[in-house]
């Protein structure tokens, strides 16, 4: 009766399992990749809001910038120029592609003396300038140099804008309109619904253009192959970012996963050596990750580059879980030969499930932890983990018992690995003969570790997220470099009432604190390129000659029609609010740059001339991105913090033992302390995805210490030996497990090493670290303090 019913159960889970895969499989299709900036940051964040609303003000354009560094040394000649023609006109073609700006077609002001509506007449491709009399025209040309030609005058670019849809443009000011409120105060209910709403349309059509831009960067570089003779080209900008990271994301996502089930396959087969114990956990791996994707997308998670190794964790946490199911099978078979296979499956799952649960329990924790960091992509990280960590125990718990009940007979052969069980022996030994040794080595292992923590550092570059090796980082470092910067960065001053006169659309005092301002960044580290108002008004100096009075420059002002009014000044200068837009780009390939302190010198810079903080605010991706990282140490702390408190009380529950909670801390806290302190030693600063390894590392690797204690302690109740006997029994049986897992969480997460993007590089090869420490602290300083502090008589007490 009891066989029936189980066999019952088994087929009915798989049939269950079959069909939930099935649907969630056809769910998986609506899985989306996101590499927007909104991924980086909290909806409430205030300065994303100010930067979008500056960025509705002054008319912020989309464009890719595609830099041309000429194999004919001679920059000028009609040979090069011809080609920047020729190129502008292909490119201009493609359907979304407002204007592509360069040398060849932008008017050249020095070279007239007038400023009327012709102004576009006064361009090369018009007027066929000499060379001698180009480069001189261009030569500090303050709003050129710097975005259409370098500083040396050894290459060129094109500026390639792109038209924004109407609809697009509505529905993303609808959306900013609602969200400025977040500034002063919360949204009410009906703000909220009608947001949600707007967000809804605008997933949707940003859906259709991440495609549109996607093929766009691909129709520009089938472009530009023709011309690969004539000399090299380097593109940049936001849109060949997200493009960049796209890839990425796609690209780890098939390779990784590929890359893991194969290691994973080549693992199991040598460390079991049966075709059952390869089959089965690749099938429930793959049942875990398809029903995780299907949840995900129906959850509307979307991955990112900091969230795209989440299946490749799933992977690797499943397996480990069924490692842990098989080897205590198989420790039965050995023990109890006369067994039948169900009651030896039954026996696993009634053993292992406490063990299994709470290891699920305390790695969801760890995951859990990253939703209180407070940056957005570590945030939806840490919930897409804790629901890949929800399947892959159902499924091990489940799935995994029911396939092997219905498939596969009795597994009586089992493989013995005698190297693992002479290490087993020998760690027991020196655990039991040098207990001091190792709680001295652990101390000063700990030590070193908390002095490395004291060097970690939040400081980075997104030229930095990417290979030296790869093209991306050539090409974003390149324009950086030769353009004048790749990160946008912009002061908007709030023109003084003083500096305010009846009839002027802006006084001469205004301008000169303009001017004042932006020679005082441009002596700043890493401020690359910047342009202002103050750069018409000395393009109109070169024009007639002398400086223009603040009546001549309205006069100027108005006289131009709306359009060009607008294209002239509508970047930089706002009449309804009496606002001057300063727009810089910080050079992030600069040595040392340190954000933070770049910042700070700003405004201590402008409160020495006399500009409260009040008057003016600062926005752009380069503030944003600094926001980032401040939060990256705090949010450290605070993760860590939640992580050991959560973890502590999860303990407390599960052993219902004070004692037996901290013992199991202490492991855990030394390889975290160590793998914070590497960090801090090798100089790795924090980012969006090495914020994440404490708390992976603590999840993870908390697993061994809870299948570890949880053995030693069905030692002691058997009520036979002594401590060493007892150490000694959990080494030689859960030891294999441990072996294993470890094996193939580090070789797993290795695998990350071919990555392109080094924040994954960085993540795999510390994770494996972190599992590694955490192994060696489980089969050394845990059973020494078990040893010391946990006898019968605790146990008997609780």
């Amino acid at each position: 009766m009891f066989k029936a019913s189980a066999t019952f159960w088994a087929y009915t889970s798989c049939i269950i399992f079959c069909m939930l895969t099935t649907a969630l499989a056809w769910q998986a299709k609506n899985f989306e990749i996101d590499a927007s900036a909104d991924t980086l940051l909290v909806d409430n964040n205030k300065h994303y809001i100010l930067t979008q609303l500056a960025g509705q003000r002054y008319g912020s354009e989309e464009f890719i910038l595609i830099a041309f560094k000429p194999s004919n040394s001679q920059l000028f000649s009609t040979i090069n120029l011809d080609i920047l023609s020729e190129l502008g006109r292909k490119i201009e073609k493609i359907a979304r592609v407002k204007q592509v700006n360069s040398i060849v077609n932008v008017p050249i002001f020095s070279s007239s003396k007038t400023v009327s509506a012709d102004v576009e007449d006064l361009t090369w491709e018009n007027k066929k300038f000499d060379e001698q009399t180009f480069s001189l025209s261009l030569k500090k040309h303050p709003l050129y140099e710097g975005l259409l030609i370098n500083k040396d005058q050894t290459a060129l670019s094109l500026q390639v804008v792109f038209n924004t849809d109407q609809k697009v443009e509505q529905i993303n000011y609808d959306i900013i309109d609602i969200k400025r409120h977040l500034l002063n105060r919360e949204l009410t209910d009906k703000e909220q619904h009608l947001l949600k709403a707007l967000k809804q349309q605008q997933q949707k059509i940003n859906k259709q253009l991440e495609q549109t831009r996607i093929d766009e960067i691909e129709n520009i570089r089938a472009l530009l192959l023709p011309y690969k003779k004539d000399g090299a080209f380097y593109l940049g900008g936001n849109n060949l970012l997200s493009y960049e990271l796209i890839q990425i994301i796609q690209n780890d996502l098939v390779l990784f996963g590929a890359l893991i089930i194969l290691v994973v396959i080549v693992l199991l087969w040598f460390l079991f050596r049966q075709v059952s114990w390869v089959v089965l956990p690749i099938v429930c791996c793959a049942t875990s990750v398809v029903m995780t994707i299907g949840l995900l997308a129906a959850l509307n998670f979307k991955v990112t580059v900091i969230s795209a190794n989440v299946f490749a964790l799933q992977i690797i946490l499943s397996l480990a879980m069924i490692i842990h199911l098989i080897v205590h099978y198989q420790e039965l078979v050995l023990k109890h030969l006369d067994w039948d296979h169900q009651k030896l499956v039954l026996a696993t799952i009634k053993q292992k499930i406490k063990p299994c649960f709470y290891a699920g329990l305390t790695t969801s924790i760890g995951f859990g932890s990253l939703i209180f960091s407070g940056v957005q992509p570590v945030i939806s990280f840490g919930w897409m983990m804790v629901v890949a960590m929800l399947v892959s125990f159902i499924v091990s718990l489940a799935f995994f018992p029911a396939l092997l009940l219905v498939i596969f007979n009795k597994q009586g052969f089992v493989k013995q690995h005698h190297q693992i069980e002479r290490g087993m022996q020998g760690a027991a030994t020196f655990v039991i003969n040098q207990p001091k040794k190792i709680i001295i080595i652990s101390t000063l292992i700990t030590v070193v570790g908390g002095l490395g923590c004291l060097k970690l550092t939040a400081e980075n570059s997104f030229l930095n997220y990417f290979s030296e090796s790869t093209d991306v980082r050539k090409e974003l470092t390149f324009i950086d470099q030769e353009f004048g910067g790749s990160t946008p960065f912009d002061l908007l001053l709030n023109i003084p009432d003083e500096q305010i006169k009846s009839g002027l659309v802006i006084s001469a005092s205004a301008v000169q604190t303009v001017t004042d301002i932006q020679n005082m960044l441009a002596k700043q580290q890493a401020i690359g390129a910047i342009t202002s108002i103050a750069d018409f008004t000395k393009i109109a100096q070169v024009v007639y000659g002398k400086p223009l009075t603040e009546y001549e420059l309205t006069a100027l002002y108005k006289s131009l029609d709306t359009e060009l009014q607008q294209k002239l000044f509508g970047a930089y200068f706002s009449e309804k609010d009496n606002q001057i837009r300063i727009s810089m780009r910080v050079q992030d390939s600069t040595k040392d740059l340190n954000r933070a302190d770049l910042l700070a010198h700003i405004h201590k810079e402008l409160s020495a001339m006399g500009i409260k903080e009040q008057q003016y605010t600062l926005t752009g991706l380069f503030i944003l991105y600094q926001d980032v990282l401040s939060r990256l140490l705090d949010s450290q702390v605070l993760t860590i913090l939640i992580v050991y408190g959560a973890m502590a009380i999860t303990l407390m529950i599960i052993f219902s033992s004070f004692k037996v909670a901290w013992i199991a801390l202490v492991p855990n806290f030394i390889t975290t302390v160590v793998i914070m302190g590497v960090l801090g030693i090798f100089a790795i600063p924090l980012d969006l995805m090495t914020i994440t390894i404490a708390a992976v590392a603590m999840g993870i690797s908390m697993d061994d210490t809870i299948h570890y204690i949880h053995r030693y302690i069905e030692e002691m109740k058997l009520g036979q030996a002594n401590s060493d006997d007892w150490v000694k029994r959990t080494n030689l049986s859960i030891g294999y497990a441990l072996i294993y897992t470890t094996t193939v969480i580090v070789i797993g997460f290795g695998t990350l090493i071919f990555s392109n993007f080094v924040p994954s590089i960085l993540f795999g090869l510390l994770t494996s670290i972190a599992m590694i420490v955490a192994l060696v602290t489980d089969i050394t300083t845990l059973p020494v303090l078990l040893k010391k502090y946990l006898t019968k008589n605790t146990l008997k007490q609780n």
